[in-house]
């Protein structure tokens, strides 16, 4: 599996550039909003998030419109300029997840909804860690992830031709571990049922805190 990481990331970000007008169409009215407003509670006056997979701007249009200074990082080109017109008061940038190019402490939030499911099981921990890194001390962190086991690489039924994304999931236990070794407090850990025909497994949907450790 580890040999073929690379293989599926590029097979995945093609799927999304193929169809990013159609995927910005059919998640538009998917916004966790009830989420979303829990999250920005939680922020400090005048916070900085990292939208972790932004895909079509869709979730940063909301933040940015309450306040929330948002960057948006997303690996498919075509999702980026969507979401550039979609939440102009939101900036965006191409990067990879694997990858987050960010200093220490830079993020009083991080948002990722869904977008850690594309990322292999044997990197999870070194995100997520990376992701506490970024966090400011005490910062929040919010995660959706498809609840399951294993990780596949399937044909995306919902679009019409063969387009293919890899898929990682998680038991409530096996993701609480990874977030608690990765430094963070959970504070409300919830499973969501499918709502729409277009989602295709229920979902965890998890706020977390940034563990500070401070001086004894």
């Amino acid at each position: 599996m580890s040999s073929n990481n690379e293989l599926y990331k590029e097979i995945t970000k093609t799927s999304y550039q193929s169809t990013a007008k159609e995927f910005a169409k059919n998640v538009s009215d998917l916004a966790p909003v009830a989420s979303i407003e829990k999250f920005i509670k939680l922020l400090p006056s005048q916070s900085k998030i990292l939208d972790v997979g932004c895909g079509s701007g869709r979730d940063a249009k909301i933040f940015t419109a309450a306040g929330v200074d948002v960057l948006g990082i997303d690996f498919s080109s075509n999702l980026i300029e969507i979401a550039k017109v979609h939440a102009p008061l939101a900036n965006f940038k191409l990067m990879d997840i694997e990858t987050i190019d960010s200093p220490s402490a830079s993020f009083d939030g991080v948002w990722a909804a869904c977008s850690l499911g594309h990322i292999p099981k044997n990197k999870i921990a070194s995100v997520l860690k990376k992701i506490n890194m970024i966090l400011k001390d005490d910062g929040f962190f919010y995660l959706a992830l498809k609840k399951g086991s294993g990780e596949i690489l399937e044909k995306d039924n919902r679009y019409v031709g063969d387009h293919q994304k890899f898929w990682a999931f998680y038991e409530e236990n096996e993701l609480q571990h990874h977030l608690k070794n990765a430094g963070f407090k959970i504070l409300d850990f919830k499973l969501v049922e499918k709502n729409s025909d277009y989602q295709t497994h229920p979902a965890f949907r998890v706020f977390c805190q940034k563990i500070y450790m401070r001086a004894s």
